[in-house]
């Protein structure tokens, strides 16, 4: 009996993790930031990476004319600290995106570690603009003003704070954002 209980244990707590950093869901609209603008020299190369993209692009019908446009990113959201989900993003036609900038996107697909998704961007979110700036400041004279770290966080705004993830020392902005 109570080795049946550990394994219940054992399972909720395995699909509370991984509950934690998982995709959006599919049909639902989540916030992401742009990484950067896919060109087409980026899916010509012959690595991995430029094989899955040119795979999922072609397997959702985008067209080289809309790479070519620079409508296709790579996108990201932190699901919590250090986890993030992300794929290629479709810009509405006429859009740009710059760097850092947040959209909301409809998941349509969430991909997975052999398939990146590529999913509508849709609105640009201009009142979240702290993504990809560091999190922290480096403190040059530390051990002199007797601190046990050489880094400083920088706060964000109050109306901000629910809204980002430490991710590798920068910002990043939560899919729920």
């Amino acid at each position: 009996m109570i080795h049946h209980l550990r394994l219940a244990v054992s399972v909720i707590a395995l699909g509370l993790l991984g509950a934690c950093a998982s995709a959006p869901p599919v049909n639902s609209v989540a916030t992401v930031a742009v990484q950067a603008t896919v060109a087409p020299a980026d899916l010509v190369a012959g690595h991995s990476h430029a094989v899955r993209m040119r795979a999922a692009l072609q397997a959702a019908g985008v067209s080289a004319e809309v790479i070519s446009a620079g409508r296709v990113v790579r996108v990201a959201c932190a699901t919590m600290s250090d986890g993030t989900w992300g794929g290629l993003g479709v810009l509405p036609e006429g859009a740009r995106a710059a760097n850092d900038s947040v959209w909301r996107i409809r998941v349509l697909d969430v991909g997975d570690n052999d398939r990146e998704a590529v999913n509508p961007l849709t609105t640009p979110v201009p009142a979240l603009n702290w993504s990809g700036k560091s999190a922290y400041t480096f403190v040059p004279n530390w051990r002199e003003l007797g601190r046990r770290s050489n880094l400083d966080p920088v706060p964000l705004p109050s109306d901000q704070e629910d809204r980002y993830h430490v991710v590798f020392s920068r910002y990043l902005v939560r899919c729920s954002g």
